[in-house]
């Protein structure tokens, strides 16, 4: 093998190639890289080596060549189809009507180009044995292919950074702009083949040279998959834009003058050099182009020092709101609001809280954040109370401007990079609040902000109610109809009653007739097979509706009394209590019924050799029940977004999706809560606190 110019670019090439290969595997095995990304990396590494050795194998295994480099462009485009969405295309839980056929013609399009290329290299090649890359023997049609293919792979990833949400782009940039350069340097090289009806080697050898300084830029893709101003009556847009324009002017000149030193280095490294160092200095200028910091800091320098006050209030006001009534298939209401607000201060994004009896505070959202656990909150908590009685946003690090760090939660220390609290406040009442994570660069806030940010989180509080008030709306009706085939289900009982009562009222006169004896067979088992299907909907124990009012009663005998009535089934729940008598202010009949629910749903996810536990105790001012089993466990997303969410059932046609979220309302209603811990695969942990009964 000589060492030349391209079997050095393209060695590096290979190496780094490698080295990332070596990165995903690590990074995939944990869960967190994409599988398709891999296959793209390992598909190019292959065509790279190819390329290595193709001065050094026979000329027949060039002809491999052509339909790796196809097939390499294949396994790009797949990339970006499943970050562009075409997982819509054959999983119906994931289809929008709205976009589904335009994404069907995209993938139809990006994926029809190179398949229809392919074939005709593999007919060239079977048909007529050509040297598929040289147009003296006859392979300008497929360089005007690959052309094609190219130009097709710049507008695929147009279209992926178009419908790419706002606060993805920080993860896909990179890998965007990497993709982006491969493919507009395989328009130039394909472009000037057909201009000078030849490959140009030096091109063709600094092509390894170019992936090679590409794949650092998918690799951290890979690694992201965290004095008195001058007045002046100008458009701060029309500032901005006029000073990045002139910045990247003043930037391709410098990178000019450089290139034209570069050029006089004698022999081909020179030529190649200074391809090289082109595209690296386009590289560098679109990455500094799409950088949300650098962005950052340019707007925060203009404010400063060309405008007396720190915003555009109209734009800032139309941009707020239009982010909090725009429709997104991809985006929740809750999603919009944090984003309406964090942009103002230039944070990457945070979580939302949000009440519906204005006393239970539960996460319901979160943009570049976590779903965290255990973070529900009362209107008794400290950081609730703190926050209804100011009218203002809070710095978190703050002692002045901030709640007392000792009294917040333990879930909220344990937070990195928290920065703001800002209240969401209607009418002086909290409706929920939103954690605001560090801005991407030093922020200075002033009065503006604070004012600012009041307003928009009094805006954004106003479009959260009625997002709530519509829920419970929706929730009604549903019980609404819920009530309406009781109904029907009732009259379907009065029918089967009337059946058996007739034929009661007629055995003893005709219990010798064999034909009423066949009848009354069928009518009976008719009668427990209509029975079947409407238990299947409408189970209960004997216990589990009750009415009357709350009264005062030993815990530990009740959910004594539940676990015994559960052990009929598999896993058989083990009672563990604590004091000989906890006493509590309740319905009897309606918290058992809640207690046997949840004891019932962990042996429905548990083996029957498992562990389901149940415990009594008391921990400060409160009574515990404890259902604790080791079955399949759940996400923190399935818990704050579906568990407690009525009529939305993972049973299928045996579950009606009210139970867990009855047991909550009942639990609430007693001034206590119902809380949920639980990882996928390692069980489930539900927690029910009531206040202790105190006698006057």
């Amino acid at each position: 093998m000589s060492l030349d110019l391209g079997t050095t670019t393209h060695a590096i090439a290979a190496l780094f190639l490698f080295l990332l290969i070596a990165a995903q595997l690590r990074v995939w095995s944990q869960g967190t890289s994409s599988f398709v990304l891999l296959g793209a990396t390992c598909v190019t590494f292959v065509w790279v080596v190819l390329l290595i050795l193709q001065q050094d194998i026979p000329v027949a295994v060039f002809y491999v060549i052509p339909i790796v480099e196809v097939v390499k462009n294949l396994s790009w485009f797949a990339l970006l189809l499943s970050i562009l969405g075409i997982r819509k295309l054959f999983f119906a839980r994931f289809r929008d009507n709205r976009d589904y056929r335009e994404l069907l013609g995209v993938t139809i399009i990006c994926l029809g180009v190179p398949i229809a290329l392919l074939c005709y290299i593999v007919y060239r090649l079977t048909a007529t044995d050509t040297l598929l890359f040289f147009p003296q023997f006859g392979g300008r049609p497929v360089q005007v292919g690959f052309l094609m293919v190219a130009i097709v792979g710049l507008a695929l990833l147009e279209q992926v950074i178009r419908n790419t949400r706002y606060h993805h782009v920080w993860h896909l940039k990179f890998l965007c702009i990497s993709l982006g350069v491969l493919f507009a340097y395989d328009v130039f090289l394909y472009s000037n083949a057909q201009f000078f009806n030849r490959v140009q080697c030096t091109f063709w050898e600094a092509r390894g040279g170019v992936t090679a300084l590409m794949v650092p830029l998918i690799a951290i893709s890979v690694l992201r998959t965290r004095q008195l101003p001058i007045q002046l009556n100008i458009s701060r847009r029309l500032v901005f834009h006029t000073g990045v324009l002139m910045a990247a002017g003043i930037y391709l000149l410098l990178m000019a003058s450089v290139g034209f030193y570069i050029r006089n280095v004698p022999g081909e490294w020179g030529v190649a050099f200074q391809i090289m160092f082109w595209v690296i200095s386009l590289t560098m200028l679109l990455l500094l182009m799409f950088s949300g910091k650098l962005r950052s800091v340019v707007k925060g320098y203009i404010n400063r020092h060309l405008f007396s006050s720190k915003f555009d209030y109209r734009e800032e006001w139309l941009r707020i709101s239009n982010t909090l009534s725009r429709v997104s298939p991809d985006e929740t209401l809750p999603e919009r609001a944090i984003l309406a607000l964090a942009d103002i201060v230039e944070s990457p994004g945070g979580a939302l809280w949000l009440t519906s009896n204005d006393y239970h505070y539960d996460q319901v959202a979160h943009v570049e954040m976590e779903w965290f656990q255990d973070s529900s909150l009362t209107r008794r908590d400290y950081l609730i109370e703190y926050l209804s009685g100011i009218n203002q946003m809070a710095v978190y690090n703050d002692p002045e401007l901030g709640p007392d760090p000792k009294q917040l939660p333990e879930w909220l220390k344990q937070t990195r990079k928290v920065w703001l609290i800002v209240p969401l406040l209607l009418h002086e009442r909290l409706l929920g609040f939103v954690l605001l994570k560090e801005p991407r660069v030093e922020f200075d806030l002033t009065w503006e902000d604070f004012d600012l940010m009041k307003a928009a989180g009094q805006q954004a509080a106003s479009y959260l109610a009625q997002m709530v008030a519509s829920d419970a709306l929706s929730e009604v009706r549903q019980f609404s109809a819920f009530n309406q085939v009781s109904a029907f289900v009732v009259h379907d009982i009065k029918t089967l009653n009337s059946q058996l009562s007739l034929l009661v009222r007629n055995a003893e006169k005709h219990k010798t007739n064999p034909s009423f004896i066949e009848d009354m067979i069928k009518t009976t088992q008719h009668a427990v097979s209509k029975m079947d299907v409407l238990l299947k909907h409408f189970r209960n124990e004997a216990n589990s509706v009750a009415s009357g009012s709350d009264q005062p009663l030993d815990l530990v005998s009740l959910v004594r009394s539940v676990v015994a009535a559960q052990s009929d089934r598999k896993p058989v729940p083990q009672f563990s209590g604590g004091p000989q008598r906890i006493t509590i202010l309740a319905n009897g009949a309606e918290l058992a019924s809640s207690i046997g629910h949840l004891i019932r749903n962990a042996q429905d996810a548990s083996a029957e050799d498992s562990l389901v536990e149940v415990k009594v105790d008391v921990s400060g001012e409160s009574a515990r029940v404890i259902v604790r089993d080791s079955g399949s466990g759940m996400t923190q997303e399935f818990i704050n977004t579906r568990l407690f969410k009525p009529f939305d059932s993972t049973k299928g046609l045996t579950g009606m999706g009210i139970g867990v979220f009855q047991c909550r309302a009942t639990v609430r209603r007693l001034d206590g809560d119902l809380t949920v811990v639980s990882q996928p695969g390692e069980g489930t942990t539900f927690t029910i606190s009531l206040p202790l009964y105190q006698e006057d």
